[in-house]
């Protein structure tokens, strides 16, 4: 989103809480910008130092003096500007410190101009989890740079699946187990992500005519894992979420126009049974009839491929960061946004308190390529809109976002 907002004119800061290495965060993410970006530590924060980090990550933003600021992490530190609190998952935090950290998502939240949820799902949750009405809470999907994605048509597709991610949740084994029983060996596998010994265990269960068609990748830069998607006919995420979520590598799928076999535990924002993929139980028997189908039918790829190509707009960059920027020309709780019927991604926002300048926030691609399983955590910080007059200090801020 960042990359989008850029190229809209605005101005950006990333403030990032840990970020080891700038090379691999290029490598991984493989963004088309330079982007600036202000890293607090080159080493994991926790305890008093993350709370020292981020007091001197707040002198930064304040005096980048953001219009908007946009986080994914529940910091409870004051703000100028309109803050936008954004949840990307919510798995629950265990041990003795979990009631703390309950305490400080819901200090973060209230004390936030908006809160923003990434799925319809994760939207149920947070009214539970938070004790918010459904009115106090947008869905605004993750986003994707759909320039960056090629999308074959089915002649240059290869007859292969595509998994992204040994992490547990993901559940190499179960795409492992349903090539097996697919048993057919003019299909290829891709398996991307660190080798794993339970991956490679499955691997070596497979019997030998269809073990030597699984390619076990191990970890991919942002460019190869784009070009498996664009690659293969069939992309599977047997994923075991416990709240699901907008996973990132599943828009990756979405923006090739490549269908998808999932589990019911993806959100139903990415995937629709029937317009974009099959929705299937994700055991092995199951699974390999799905993945049968996507291989053999080639009008039913088609019509899916199709449907991800109408799906992925949902997605665009360009469109999350604009419904970011009309959160910056809206503030407080009495703002009044209404859901359209035909488009459940997108808000109208009915309000003329509107500010002169407006800013977003960095959504990196995929935390799939990365060894840790996770992306850095992300502060994006966005400043003035080139050209606008400079507004009264009550009335117009500069805009930050960070994550």
């Amino acid at each position: 989103m960042a990359q989008a907002l850029c190229e809209l004119k605005h101005e950006v800061m990333i403030v990032v809480g840990c970020l080891q290495s700038h090379s691999d965060y290029e490598r991984l993410l493989a963004p088309r910008l330079d982007l600036p970006i202000v890293a607090l530590s080159h080493t994991p924060l926790g305890g008093p130092a993350s709370v020292v980090a981020w007091l001197r990550g707040k002198r930064v933003i304040d005096r980048f003096a953001p219009d908007l600021i946009i986080h994914s992490e529940a910091i409870p530190l004051p703000f100028r500007g309109t803050v936008v609190h954004v949840v990307h998952d919510l798995e629950p935090r265990r041990g003795r410190l979990a009631p703390l950290w309950r305490a400080i998502r819901r200090f973060s939240a209230r004390h936030s101009d908006h809160v923003v949820a990434t799925t319809a799902e994760l939207r149920d949750e947070l009214v539970r989890d938070m004790g918010l009405s459904p009115d106090e809470i947008l869905v605004i999907p993750k986003c994707i740079d759909q320039r960056a994605y090629l999308k074959p048509g089915l002649a240059a597709r290869e007859r292969a699946i595509f998994h992204a991610g040994t992490q547990p949740y993901k559940d190499p084994g179960a795409t492992i187990r349903a090539f097996a029983k697919l048993d057919d060996t003019s299909v290829e596998l891709y398996v991307t992500g660190p080798v794993t010994e339970p991956t490679r265990e499955a691997v070596g269960d497979l019997p030998l005519r269809i073990r030597n068609r699984v390619t076990l990748v191990g970890p991919a830069d942002g460019f190869s894992v784009r070009g498996l998607h664009s690659r293969v006919r069939v992309a599977s995420f047997p994923t075991r979420y416990t709240i699901p979520v907008a996973s990132a590598t599943v828009m990756e799928a979405i923006a090739a126009g490549t269908p998808i076999v999932g589990s019911p535990r993806l959100s139903r924002d990415v995937l629709v049974d029937g317009v974009n993929g099959l929705v299937v139980d994700t055991e092995p028997a199951a699974m390999a009839v799905a993945l049968r189908a996507l291989l053999d039918d080639d009008e039913l790829w088609e019509q899916l491929s199709i449907g991800a190509g109408r799906m992925v707009k949902r997605f665009d960059a360009f469109r999350i960061a604009r419904q970011y920027v009309n959160l910056a020309q809206v503030r407080g709780s009495n703002d009044v946004r209404s859901q359209t019927a035909s488009n459940p991604g997108e808000y109208r926002v009915n309000s003329r308190r509107v500010v002169r300048t407006a800013m977003g926030r960095l959504a990196p691609s995929s935390n799939s390529r990365n060894s840790t399983g996770s992306a850095p955590r992300q502060l994006a910080g966005l400043g003035r809109r080139s050209g606008l007059q400079k507004r009264a200090p009550a009335r117009g801020r500069k805009s930050h976002s960070h994550r």
